[in-house]
């Protein structure tokens, strides 16, 4: 008797075992989807600030984009992770260091200059990137730990929030302080893309997107798709009629619905 229930016992520790290993990635990559997001969002709130006179509430909401940022490191960091995405994870909080110190230099600028020093975009581009970077090359050491892929619907939501976001950083970047740098040797990724092309391109994986989720998310999805449908245009015609406030508040509404999708 005392065997079978040793035995029960380690097959009970062995099952909670399999469920904690197998849960922590999937924490893990919600805090990653939700942190590429909230680094483009700190970028786009950062240029509405500097476009939009430098006022007191708009520092206090990069400020706070930032602290959810670092927030979100916290958490990653306290996850159980593989020693090659806990080597991945080293690359980060020098990146964020990095990218948070050119966010807050642009706060201190001053707000009566008619423009940022020229070098800004160089060098504020480079650090959003390589903080990027960071982030992808521990997302792929996430997704190629897990005991089973994710379904086609969770994968493309790991990054289409980010591309979203980051389609009104960009925008809101060229109405207010000029076009962040893109790399043309790069074109395959996104960060690489004129507003246009990354613009069609979301609007395919969000039709795709579409034929993928369940029926409960759904309903969810299309409310989603009625802000999309209201900006598409705008995005793919950057150059007429600049609207940048229309487009980061319902750019935003749609990344945060894209994530609360991901969690339904």
């Amino acid at each position: 008797m005392f065997r079978t229930y040793a035995r029960y016992l380690f097959s009970l520790a062995l099952a909670l075992f399999s469920l904690t290993s197998h849960a922590a990635p999937d924490v893990a990559l919600t805090q990653l989807q939700s942190a590429q997001v909230l680094v483009f969002r700190t970028s786009t709130d950062l240029f509405i600030h500097r476009g939009e006179g430098g006022h007191a509430e708009l520092a206090a909401k990069v400020q706070a984009d930032l602290g959810k940022l670092r927030a979100n490191l916290a958490t990653l960091q306290a996850q159980p992770l593989t020693e090659s995405a806990r080597l991945a994870m080293e690359q980060l909080p020098p990146s964020l260091a990095a990218f948070a110190a050119l966010v807050e230099q642009a706060l201190a600028y001053n707000p009566g200059e008619p423009d940022l020093p020229w070098e800004f975009n160089f060098q504020y581009s480079k650090a959003q990137r390589e903080l990027v970077a960071a982030f992808e090359a521990l997302e792929q050491k996430l997704l190629k730990g897990l005991a089973q892929p994710l379904p086609a619907a969770d994968l493309r939501l790991q990054s289409l929030p980010a591309k979203v976001q980051y389609l009104a950083a960009r925008y809101t970047a060229r109405a207010y302080v000029g076009d962040i740098e893109t790399l043309p040797e790069q074109q395959q990724h996104y960060l690489n893309q004129d507003i246009d092309v990354l613009a069609k391109q979301v609007d395919a994986e969000l039709a795709s997107l579409a034929t993928e989720v369940t029926d409960a998310q759904q309903q969810r999805l299309q409310r989603a798709l009625t802000r999309w449908k209201f900006i598409y245009p705008r995005l793919v015609g950057y150059n007429d009629n600049l609207v940048p406030l229309v487009v980061e508040r319902h750019a935003a509404e749609l990344a945060d619905q894209l994530l609360r999708l991901r969690a339904q």
